[in-house]
């Protein structure tokens, strides 16, 4: 008679742990700290998020156990699976930081290039650099250029980092309006007389712009450009002086300052 008691005592206890597996994954907690610590202009309270972070920490814990990986059925679809993506990046930088503030620049981490590519975090029960996140699963698995007006490295020169955070049902939506921030803005897309001053960003993934233009938008040219990307979300006047020939690009050197917010 004891396994059969044994099976009676834990069935329920498997019941349970199915029934959380088959729920969506929840942002929340990671909502409520971009939320608090993030201001109209992306910058973030480190201060403040290094003394309270016990809802980035568990959030961070959620990651480590699921991801569209390791969990398939709780992510309703791609778009639900690439807010995921984002929002662990975000959110892994975030922890990042507060880990070695204070620091003025994510430069002083793992000397640099060691906290992009070489600092292990676990996601969905798998070891990856933030480098392997981003260009390894949320570039070639999604093939949408938009993604780098959302992804932020902690600096200055990052597209701003959102106050909120991403969802599969908004995240279309989203992507473009980030995408016409970034293109209305003069610290990222600047034009001056014939020049046109872009983001380094634009000049290191220039190439995602090309590869990935969308198929169904219609195109000045045989082969699609980085500027071409941009015209459905700039006014009309830039329009006509984006598509003039003697139009020339230069890229802007990036700021690596961390992108804290400003204290008296």
């Amino acid at each position: 008679m004891l396994p059969v008691i044994i099976v009676f005592l834990l069935y329920p206890f498997a019941s349970s742990l199915r029934a959380e597996d088959k729920q969506p994954f929840s942002h929340a907690l990671f909502d409520q700290v971009l939320s608090t610590y993030v201001n109209a202009q992306g910058q973030v309270d480190y201060m403040g998020l290094t003394q309270d972070r016990k809802n980035l920490d568990a959030y961070i814990d959620s990651l480590r156990a699921t991801s569209p990986n390791s969990s398939p059925q709780r992510f309703k679809n791609a778009q639900h699976a690439l807010a995921y993506w984002i929002n662990a990046y975000n959110a892994t930088v975030l922890r990042g930081v507060i880990d070695a503030y204070p620091i003025t620049s994510v430069k002083d981490i793992k000397l640099f290039n060691g906290f992009f590519n070489r600092m292990d975090w676990v996601i969905g029960g798998e070891a990856m650099t933030l480098d392997h996140l981003e260009n390894q699963i949320i570039r070639p698995q999604f093939k949408d250029p938009r993604i780098h007006f959302v992804v932020n490295c902690g600096a200055e020169s990052c597209p701003e980092l959102e106050a909120r955070a991403f969802d599969g049902e908004t995240l279309n939506e989203r992507l473009d309006a980030a995408t016409h921030n970034f293109a209305n803005n003069d610290k990222h897309f600047y034009l001056k007389d014939d020049k046109l001053y872009l983001s380094k960003i634009l000049d290191w993934y220039g190439q995602d712009f090309e590869t990935w233009f969308p198929s169904d938008r219609n195109n000045p040219d045989t082969h699609p450009t980085l500027i071409n990307y941009f015209l459905p979300y700039v006014s009309s006047e830039t329009t006509q002086r984006l598509i003039s020939p003697s139009i020339k690009i230069e890229f802007s050197e990036y700021n690596w300052a961390l992108n804290d917010q400003k204290r008296p």
